[in-house]
């Protein structure tokens, strides 16, 4: 199916752009040094290797790191060496992490004239303060067992609120309040209770309520979880949700009626890097269309490079998986993150102290 898809890039008419070497890998050509970028871990990693940092060596010389954890893990290492050599030269962050990274001051701006793909890159996944883009859009909702809902007599869930069905309990996993999606969670919990980012607390006394299978602080072992049916539901970030279905793991996944939640994944320099030139580089690698298709293949994220979306429009069992278009992502709730992190040290503590009991 991917030989297909690709062709269908040559049908689009973006063949040209996948030219053997993007001017700016060419000029960061010959340095023999290794790119240090923080990452995710598990099934984003390897698709994220396979189809960027494998061509970009291939293409560069210049090999590739990955050092994987937590965007808020990342965060709190940029800050800790601020004034010292950086932990990464480039780091993959959620973009409510990155609205913070902003504030601490350890991105550096992008300079666009080095990297040619970001003209193609929606104008919704653009940072308008000058930092990385985002490659790719994520959504988040409901990942729930079939099989087991189906044995058990329980509805397949329409509404967050039904994660909190009697029969379901012992069986949620919820996602660590670090993680962008529990901060989700937490805010869909408070807005079907009547409030928002500004009034969390009624979420996180509800949450409380919820008698959780387990709290999880990776993705990786959400799906753990998932897969192996200890967990019967999860609050989950939708393009790991269908990696397993791919897999034929009996899961569904599902946007509640009160909305499921988007936002980017985003890329950027890290201040204090040495080799500048060629974070530049990688970063055009990202947004190549080559890669953003892949790793839409492989590990189902919406690509934020324009010219895919009438190719993925193309392929209705692909295209479901993800949003591709800025029109798609409207249709979810797009949390006020500037409000949330007024609150985020405090919630925090109350979701540890009356959550993590």
């Amino acid at each position: 199916m991917l030989t297909n898809i690709i062709r269908g890039l040559a049908v689009a008419g973006v063949a040209a752009m996948l030219s053997p070497l993007a001017p700016s890998m060419s000029d960061a050509q010959g340095s023999g040094d290794t790119l240090r970028v923080g990452n995710y871990g598990g099934a984003f990693t390897r698709a994220q290797r396979k189809f960027t940092g494998e061509l970009f060596t291939q293409r560069t010389g210049i090999k590739v790191e990955y050092i994987n954890a937590n965007p808020g893990d990342h965060l709190a290492k940029m800050i800790a060496s601020k004034g010292r050599e950086p932990p990464y030269d480039i780091v993959y962050l959620d973009d409510d992490i990155q609205a913070l990274a902003i504030q601490a001051g350890v991105l550096d701006k992008i300079d666009a004239s080095k990297i040619s793909n970001l003209g193609h890159v929606f104008e919704a996944a653009q940072n308008a303060k000058g930092y990385g883009p985002g490659i790719i859009f994520v959504t988040v909702g409901i990942a729930y067992n079939k099989e087991k809902f189906k044995a058990a007599g329980i509805p397949e869930p329409t509404s967050w609120k039904d994660l909190w069905d009697p029969r379901l309990a012992g069986k949620v996993a919820v996602p660590e309040i670090s993680r962008i999606d529990g901060k989700c969670f937490l805010i869909a919990t408070a807005r079907f209770l009547g409030s928002d980012e500004a009034d969390l607390e009624r979420g996180i006394d509800k949450i409380a309520k919820l008698k959780a299978h387990s709290y999880f602080s990776s993705s990786a072992q959400a799906q753990g979880l998932m897969s192996s049916g200890d967990a019967w539901a999860a609050i989950m970030v939708g393009g790991r949700v269908w990696d397993l279905i791919d897999k034929g793991h009996p899961l569904g996944f599902v946007y509640p009626r009160e909305k499921g939640f988007g936002g980017l994944t985003t890329v950027d320099v890290v201040s204090g890097t040495k080799m500048s030139k060629e974070a530049h580089a990688y970063i055009d690698a990202v947004l190549d269309p080559l890669p953003q298709l892949g790793q839409a293949y492989e590990v189902p994220y919406g690509p934020t490079n324009r010219v895919l979306a009438p190719v993925i429009a193309a392929y209705p069992n692909l295209a479901k998986k993800f949003v591709s278009t800025p029109e798609q992502l409207e249709a979810l709730y797009l949390p006020d993150w500037t409000e949330y992190y007024k609150h985020h040290e405090k919630m925090s503590d109350l979701w540890n102290r009356r959550v993590i009991r």
